[in-house]
């Protein structure tokens, strides 16, 4: 099923969702619209685009590479996204929204901003430009990836295509068009995924083809069957750093930001939380399939792709290759999001021209996108691993940004001097552990979590 006929079809949807979210951006004209959706966000549509954006890269090419490799340990990686939205969805978001409204935030450099000052702002917002560009990069790679693999269509064309998609559809009415489009691209995501899992399974032999590759393994097979089959430590390590991730993470709270209420986003996410569970076996299954059926491959982001075009019936192959087309752009127009109004909000308005008009806002928004989609496409073109991509963002996110923004919400005691602190002792501790050990793995984020606690120990000390 390779070829023109693939390449035709997907290219089309992709021009498709662009068209849509041009449409529907040509009513944009006020900032509030462009950032946080004027406000109109319903608990479907919330809990749309915040699954569609975490259905992302390393969801789908991402998590069924890793569970190729270690097995059903993999599902922690969706499940820690599910375990965050949740804890979002019941405390932290609500609040996080009565604060936004009332001191009229758009993004949580805003929030920052307000609550312990512009240096605060400034070295979380420095550290979340660096950690969005790399997740970015990371959805772009995957989507030449997929392009590569429909149609041997070399893998920078295809991320610089798919990026030019989301660019158009996001640039053309920020998050009011893009929280739309999204619906179109979750609802491919929902119907294609569980498909190709079904008939991957009858085409490779289920379960049993996976206990008898396991058997292959020898000792290892047991736990390449385990979903701890990385070790307790291991599923701590990788749920306390990803959990807290999609808790704090800018791109998620400012979508929040654009629900009507705090019940909307409570529903919303919830809903949102409850997709994330039960669509986490799923890419893991894929991959433990993959595993059975060939037992060595060019690469574990190849694998998904490949199960696609090789495994499944030429029509149900290439609308899941258009799936994982999806989860790619939603995810990064996400990022875009998150990336573009930080540096369009915190640092044009806030520091090179605080008095600019609604106009120029909504103006600098959309040249902003085009900036954070030219340093992602950059990076895609350097950087090659999806999964080890995503790791560098998911750890500065939480480094930068937990403890003084949970401390910060839920206590009036942290000041800027200490949450400053907290933010710099995070990283140098991280920075210690990482050279200690030799660096994080997707199954061991523990250098993080101490630089964490580190901080966690500073806003508390330090006055």
């Amino acid at each position: 099923m390779t070829g023109p006929l693939a390449l035709g079809l997907l290219l089309a949807y992709g021009v498709g969702l662009a068209l849509v979210g041009l449409w529907l951006g040509r009513g944009v004209r006020r900032s509030s619209e462009f950032y946080v959706a004027g406000h109109s966000l319903s608990p479907g549509l919330l809990a749309a685009t915040v699954l569609a954006a975490n259905i992302g890269a390393g969801s789908t090419v991402g998590t069924t590479g890793l569970a190729y490799e270690i097995g059903a340990s993999a599902v922690w990686w969706v499940g820690s996204a599910a375990i965050g939205t949740l804890i979002l969805a019941r405390w932290v978001g609500p609040r996080m929204w009565e604060e936004a409204r009332a001191r009229g935030c758009y993004t949580v450099g805003d929030y920052l901003s307000s609550r312990y000052g512009s240096a605060v702002r400034s070295l979380a917002m420095t550290i979340l430009w660096i950690g969005s560009v790399a997740i970015l990069a990371a959805q772009l790679v995957a989507m030449g990836e997929v392009l590569h693999a429909a149609s041997g269509l070399p893998r920078s064309i295809g991320t610089i295509l798919g990026a030019l998609v989301v660019l158009v559809y996001y640039g053309a009415g920020g998050l009011w068009s893009a929280s739309r489009v999204n619906v179109v691209e979750l609802g491919v995501k929902l119907v294609a995924f569980p498909l190709a899992l079904l008939m991957t399974a009858r085409a490779i032999g289920g379960l049993d083809a996976v206990r008898l590759a396991s058997q292959n393994m020898g000792s290892a097979g047991a736990a390449y069957l385990s979903p701890v089959g990385i070790g307790w430590l291991g599923v701590l390590g990788l749920v306390g750093v990803l959990a807290p991730s999609f808790v704090v993470s800018p791109g998620l709270l400012q979508k929040a930001f654009g629900a009507r209420d705090a019940a909307t986003v409570r529903r919303g996410l919830t809903l949102s939380g409850i997709a994330l569970m039960f669509f986490a076996v799923i890419p893991v299954g894929l991959g433990m399939l993959a595993r059975a059926h060939w037992p060595i491959v060019e690469s574990a982001d190849s694998v998904l792709p490949r199960i696609l075009v090789e495994v499944l019936p030429t029509g149900l192959g290439i609308f899941t290759l258009a799936a994982v087309l999806s989860a790619e752009l939603s995810s990064a127009d996400a990022v875009l999001f998150m990336l573009s109004t930080s540096l369009s909000k915190d640092l044009y308005q806030g520091y090179w021209n605080p008095h600019v008009d609604d106009r120029g806002l909504l103006r600098a928004g959309r040249v902003a996108a085009f900036v954070g989609l030219t340093l992602g496409s950059l990076v895609a073109l350097t950087f090659t691993s999806v999964i080890g991509t995503l790791t560098i963002f998911y750890g500065l996110l939480v480094i930068a940004l937990a403890v003084p923004l949970l401390a910060g919400l839920y206590s009036s005691r942290p000041s800027q001097r200490s949450a400053l602190a907290a933010m710099i002792v995070s990283l140098v501790v991280a920075a210690i552990a990482i050279v200690v050990t030799g660096g994080p793995t997707p199954a061991g984020f523990w250098p993080y979590l101490l630089g964490v606690a580190a901080g966690a120990v500073a806003i508390r000390w330090v006055r």
